[in-house]
C-alpha cells in the first residue's frame, strides 16, 4: 500500500490500496482542491464513490451523462465508465473518495441490486456518509491492531450506507426518541458546519421554537447549540489527531468564522490550543503527517 500527495492540492492525500490485503479495495483519499484543480477523465474496474464535503456544486461527465454534485452530495460511478469533472470549480472545494467492489465487501444476499445494475447515480443529501468515510480514512492513514479487519469492515459500512441512501431509506428511527428530535439530531450531525439555529431546526420538524427547544433538551439532555458544539469538538479532535490538514482548513470545514474563533472554542473545551493538542498526540507508528510529507511512501 502506498500514500502520496498529488501536486497542486491545497492539502490531502491519495492512498493506493490494492496491496492492503482487502479484496475489492483500489484506492481512497481526502483532498482540498483549489479552483484550478480539475479531475481529468479516468476509468476504474470497480465502483468509485465521490463525496463532496464543501464548496460549490461540481459538474461531471459520466459516460453519456452530465451530473451535478452539490456540497454534501455523493456521486457513484460504476466500473468501466469514463468520468471527469466537466469544468473547473468556481471556488475551492473539499472531497473524499474511495474505489471499491461492493460484491467483495458485502455478502451476496445483502448486496443491493443497484451495484449490479451499474448505472451512475447522485445522492444530493449524503451527509450520513461523512462519518463512515471518516472511520474508513482513519483506518487507511493510521497503524492500528487488526488493521486489515478494520479496513474491511469500514469499507463494508460505506457500501451499506450508500445502499440505504440510494434506496431512499433514511437512517433508522431511534426507538426511544421523539421522531422530531431524531430528525433534528440527524440534521445537526449531517450539516455540522452550517450552524442551523433553533428556528431552522424547529421549522424543519414543524414545531414552535420554544416547544422544540424544550423537547430537544428533555430528549438529548442538552440544548441544540451545545449538542452541535460538542460534535464539532469531537470531529475537530479526530481531524487534528488523524490528519495533517492545516488548522485553518479544519476551522473552515467545521463552520468556524476564523481559525482564531476555532482556537478560542477549542481551548475552552479542551484546555489547550489546537496546535498543542496535535503535537501532544502520539501514535504507535509514524504519524500520517510525517508519512504524507514525502511525495510517495511505501507502507
Amino acid at each position: 500500500m502506498s500514500i502520496d500527495r498529488p501536486t497542486g492540492l491545497s492539502a490531502g492525500f491519495h492512498a493506493h490500496l490494492r496491496q492492503a490485503g482487502v479484496p475489492g479495495l483500489l484506492h481512497a483519499g481526502d483532498q482540498h482542491a483549489p479552483t484550478s484543480w480539475v479531475i481529468r477523465p479516468h476509468v476504474h474496474d470497480v465502483w468509485e464513490l465521490y463525496l463532496q464535503l464543501a464548496g460549490p456544486p461540481t459538474r461531471w461527465t459520466v459516460g453519456d451523462h452530465t451530473l451535478h454534485v452539490p456540497s454534501r452530495g455523493m456521486l457513484a460511478v460504476p466500473p468501466g465508465v469514463p468520468h471527469a469533472m466537466a469544468a473547473s470549480s468556481t471556488a475551492p472545494y473539499h472531497f473524499c473518495f474511495v474505489a471499491l467492489a461492493p460484491e467483495d465487501l458485502v455478502p451476496p444476499g445483502d448486496l443491493h441490486p443497484l451495484w449490479q445494475q451499474r448505472q451512475p447515480f447522485v445522492i444530493a443529501d449524503a451527509g450520513s456518509m461523512v462519518t463512515p468515510f471518516e472511520l474508513f480514512l482513519r483506518e487507511v492513514t493510521t497503524y492500528q491492531p487488526l488493521r486489515t479487519a478494520g479496513l474491511t469492515h469500514a469499507a463494508a459500512l460505506l457500501v451499506i450506507e450508500a445502499s440505504r441512501l440510494a434506496d431512499g431509506r433514511r437512517p433508522g428511527r431511534h426507538l426511544a426518541m421523539h421522531p422530531a428530535i431524531a430528525i433534528a439530531k440527524r440534521l445537526i450531525e449531517n450539516r455540522l458546519a452550517e450552524g442551523l439555529t433553533v428556528d431552522d431546526l424547529a421549522a424543519a420538524v414543524h414545531l414552535s421554537p420554544a416547544h422544540f427547544a424544550a423537547l430537544f433538551r428533555t430528549e438529548i439532555g442538552e440544548t441544540p447549540g451545545r449538542y452541535r458544539a460538542r460534535l464539532r469538538m469531537e470531529r475537530a479532535r479526530l481531524l487534528l489527531r488523524e490528519t495533517d490538514l492545516p488548522i485553518t482548513m479544519i476551522a473552515t470545514d467545521l463552520g468556524y468564522s476564523s481559525s482564531q474563533h476555532f482556537a478560542t472554542a477549542f481551548r475552552h473545551e479542551a484546555g489547550t490550543t489546537p496546535s498543542r493538542y496535535r503535537s501532544s498526540v502520539t501514535l504507535p507508528a509514524e504519524p500520517v503527517a510525517q508519512r504524507l510529507s514525502r511525495n510517495l511512501v511505501e507502507i
